[in-house]
């Protein structure tokens, strides 16, 4: 798994500190983490965007489009998802559908991996239950975060695209296997339109 550097953890090695740092300095490492897909079709080191920017940017568009189009959403508890749901590639890291680890089994890792993030917070039980929800898909805010989540990722290669980083069509056929939501479509739509020729 590519980094920036490695995992912020390592600093406190042998530290007893407060839970809330620990767990600062666990999830320190999405900043460093590199999504990895990039990489994978060319997109370098110095361009390419880490786990903590694209999660930062799926809560923004969570917020943004559940109060523009989808009054029916509770719009924080879908930003509180967003901001949950890629905390345990803290410790599994980036894993892509060409890593081929099996659907269940990313699950499973990821899984103790928020248990073990977020189980020393006062609310972590609140937390792992809301990021449960996004993995079921259980819920309207649930959806649509998987949703936003993939529609992100096609706004990000529209600009790797306009900066000259290739042909990312494959990221787009994802997006669009992905989108219900008439909204969301529409968003699509719009942004295929923009990308360049």
């Amino acid at each position: 798994m590519k980094t920036k550097a490695p995992p912020p953890i390592r600093l406190l090695a042998g530290r007893a500190t407060l839970p809330l740092i620990e767990t600062y300095f666990e999830l320190n490492h999405l900043k460093h983490l590199f999504r990895q897909g990039w990489l994978r079709v060319g997109v370098g080191p110095e361009r390419c965007e880490s786990v903590a920017e694209h999660s930062l940017f799926v809560a923004l568009l969570t917020l943004f489009i559940a109060d523009t189009w989808l009054p029916r959403v509770d719009a924080s508890r879908a930003v509180r998802i967003a901001l949950l749901h890629d905390l345990g590639e803290a410790y599994v890291g980036d894993l892509t559908p060409h890593d081929g680890v099996a659907r269940e089994d990313k699950h499973a890792l990821e899984r103790r991996a928020m248990e073990r993030l977020v189980g020393k917070l006062p609310r972590g039980p609140e937390y792992l239950a809301l990021w449960d929800e996004y993995e079921q898909g259980t819920t309207l805010e649930a959806r649509l975060v998987k949703q936003v989540d993939r529609l992100e990722m096609g706004l990000q290669a529209c600009v790797y695209e306009h900066q000259g980083q290739g042909d990312l069509s494959e990221f787009f056929a994802s997006v669009d296997k992905a989108l219900e939501a008439p909204a969301l479509r529409a968003l699509l739509e719009e942004l295929e339109a923009l990308r360049p020729d």
